[in-house]
């Protein structure tokens, strides 16, 4: 470690190593020469001319030896204070610059943005203090672009927590239209989602009347129904804000809603206007973005899915002829092969009959049992009846616990045979379950 005290004290400044010499020289040199000088006088005498007074003065001494004493103590006394006052000071005047920039720095550490350098250092810590000051300057840029970054960070934050619950809107709202949900409990979810991503926003959604379509006309989210008493049909979007101003076809609407901002989008299904998706609100000069339009055109064109599938549905159940459950003809099927076969019986005079069976006790035995265990039980009536008429006659479900069976050239006592024989049949079934409460029976009409 001493061998690196030159090549360290060589860093020191000049100012710093010129004191630190004085203080060394003081402290340690000068004793140590004052005390070479006195044992010379003693072993040369030679050196006592050179001062002549201080030789009298040595003379006297040897006379009298505690003169002498108090002659050595005295002027050892007299270097050592001086060489440690003059160490002292020096060593002070190296400290003070570094214990003042210590508090300032410690100060500066505590709170790098508040006001307040160093200050100029007039000696030779100067350019250390000046460093210092250049930093700390770095270090308040430095936190002013940090607390600019954080800003950004939460407001994209913000904004991907927003992105994220609008997808997951628009995957729920998929979900439910892939299930076949209800039409209304899918177009409640696309309002209130809608409505939902901005706060302080309404939504509404309003259906034009069409054929077949069976939902609520009219919903809203954060907004009163009963003030959307005009039907809207609008052919594009339409901005409503601080830089668009309404025109005079949606002016009325605008007004009987307070005049709020609005984006409304159109809902389209196969070239037809089905209704209008609308969001809005009632801030201040407040402007829509493309992302906020491009959001509602997508929320209207899930709704325009929705409509569309329900349409779907409801066609593909219009024209099926077989029941989902039990494979039985369907009501619409038997219904239109009845009044086929009674119009044939009328023009060529032949008979027809039909038999409407219902299961006796049905519902007790579906509250009793379960949903799955009831429709075991009606696939197994209708497996009875189907076995039991012949391939020209029609096995139909009309509803969830009555069967009808339409004879061609059957008379009313072979219709009742054939109803007698299902009935037995449909008994003997079911009679060997256990439990007297399982034992399923039917009853005909004829």
């Amino acid at each position: 470690m001493l061998k690196d005290l030159p090549s360290r004290f060589q860093l020191l400044p000049q100012g710093v190593q010129a004191k630190l010499t004085v203080a060394f020289v003081l402290m340690s040199c000068v004793p140590i020469a004052m005390l070479l000088w006195i044992a010379a006088w003693y072993a040369f005498p030679y050196t006592r001319e050179l001062f002549p007074t201080l030789g009298r003065f040595i003379v006297d001494a040897q006379v009298d030896p505690t003169a002498a004493t108090w002659w050595l103590w005295a002027v050892i006394a007299l270097t050592i204070l001086v060489a440690t006052l003059g160490g002292v000071y020096l060593t002070m005047k190296i400290i003070e610059p570094v214990t003042r920039m210590s508090r300032e720095a410690k100060r500066l550490a505590e709170d790098p943005t508040s006001e307040g350098e160093l200050g100029q250092q007039e000696d030779e810590l100067g350019d250390l203090a000046d460093a210092l000051n250049s930093l700390t300057g770095r270090i308040r840029e430095d936190m002013v672009e940090l607390k600019g970054a954080e800003t950004r960070t939460k407001q994209i934050n913000l904004e991907i927590q927003k992105r994220m619950m609008i997808l997951s809107s628009l995957l729920q709202i998929g979900e439910l239209i892939g299930s076949a949900k209800d039409l209304d409990t899918v177009l409640d979810l696309i309002v209130d989602r809608l409505g939902g991503v901005e706060d302080h926003a309404f939504s509404f959604l309003c259906l034009q009347p069409h054929d077949g379509l069976q939902a609520t006309p009219r919903r809203a989210y954060q907004l009163d129904v009963k003030r959307l008493t005009q039907s809207l049909a609008a052919t594009s979007s339409v901005i409503i804000d601080a830089e668009h101003p309404p025109i005079d076809t949606d002016r009325p609407m605008w007004e009987a809603l307070g005049r709020p901002n609005m984006l409304m989008q159109p809902v389209i299904v196969r070239q037809r206007i089905m209704g209008l998706l609308a969001v809005g609100n009632h801030e201040p000069q407040y402007v829509f973005s493309p992302e906020m339009v491009d959001l509602v055109s997508v929320f209207a064109k899930q709704a325009a899915i929705a409509l569309e599938n329900e349409l779907l549905l409801r066609k593909n159940k219009a024209l099926a002829v077989r029941d989902e459950l039990t494979g039985l003809y369907n009501e619409n099927f038997i219904r239109q092969r009845l009044d086929e076969e009674i119009k044939r019986a009328i023009a060529y005079q032949r008979p027809c009959a039909i038999v409407v069976f219902t299961i006796d006790g049905f519902a007790p035995y579906r509250e009793q049992r379960g949903a799955a265990e009831a429709d075991r039980a009606l696939k197994k009536v209708a497996r009875v009846i189907q076995d039991t008429v012949t391939d020209i006659d029609r096995v139909g479900r009309l509803n969830s616990q009555e069967f009808v069976v339409v004879l061609p050239e059957r008379s009313k006592r072979q219709a009742i045979e054939v109803a007698e024989e299902i009935r037995r049949r449909v008994e003997f079934a079911f009679a060997s379950s256990v439990d007297p409460e399982e034992r399923l029976t039917v009853s005909g009409s004829v």
